[in-house]
């Protein structure tokens, strides 16, 4: 018996957790936005303003050295705090991979929060180099 309702203790904190967790509200205004590439102690800015449909429209930048940069711009859909769906394009440009050239995404593609991390990082993380280089494209809370 003591089981079941340490069980049942359990699940009611993970299900208050997970209402807690809705209930916070994706924030209008400046994001810090970065690409590990380029650096995340010197983020660039996105501007997320929402729209009259519930969306969020999204426009930001983060720029490095060598003409480095990581580019945002589209529409946010909140699923949870912790899901989101960004229809728009993303591009990255970092001198060491895909030969210095401009990958380009445009399209669906999901950002997520895990654990206790403090941004949501894009779901879809290939680089166009391929050979299992990948971009870390994180928005900030």
């Amino acid at each position: 018996m003591k089981k079941i309702i340490a069980l049942i203790v359990m699940l009611t904190g993970l299900v208050q957790f997970g209402k807690a967790q809705d209930a916070r509200k994706l924030r209008e205004g400046s994001h810090n936005l970065t690409l590990q590439w380029i650096s995340w102690d010197k983020p660039g800015k996105a501007q997320i303003k929402k729209n009259s449909d519930g969306t969020f429209s999204i426009n930001g930048k983060q720029t490095g050295e060598k003409g480095d940069f990581v580019t945002i711009e589209g529409t946010l859909t909140v699923v949870t705090f912790a899901e989101m769906t960004f229809k728009g394009t993303i591009q990255t440009k970092y001198s060491g991979v895909n030969n210095g050239e401009v990958c380009e995404k445009t399209g669906t593609y999901h950002f997520l929060v895990k654990g206790a991390r403090k941004y949501w990082r894009l779901q879809e993380m290939d680089n166009c180099e391929g050979n299992n280089v990948v971009d870390y494209v994180d928005i900030f809370f």
